[in-house]
């Protein structure tokens, strides 16, 4: 019964109004990570990396528009990582908590 309440909160979570979930935003390159991205594609801005959403899924953080092109692998529900082209950027972006939508 436990598994099947964890299931049915997390479908409930996508039900939520647009712009009502915040996730936790980290910042990786293909530096960290390797080139290439789960989708087979390399690592470039306008992806993030996303375990709870499907690949090719398209979401806005804050307002900014990207597409699900990667894993994280840790599982996460409430954890997406945007791809930068610099480390120096990744760095500087740190880690923000952002209005998630999904398209």
């Amino acid at each position: 019964m436990p598994k099947f309440l964890a299931i049915l909160l997390l479908l409930l979570s996508f039900a939520m109004p647009v712009g009502a979930r915040t996730v936790m935003c980290t910042a990786y390159t293909a530096h960290e990570n390797g080139a290439v991205m789960a989708n087979g594609m390399v690592v470039q801005e306008g992806y993030v990396a996303c375990d709870f959403l499907p690949i090719g899924t398209v979401v806005y953080l804050d307002g900014n528009r990207y597409v699900v092109g990667d894993r994280i692998g840790n599982g996460s529900d409430s954890h997406i990582d945007i791809a930068f082209s610099s480390y120096e950027a990744a760095i500087e972006f740190g880690v923000r908590y952002m209005d998630l939508q999904v398209e």
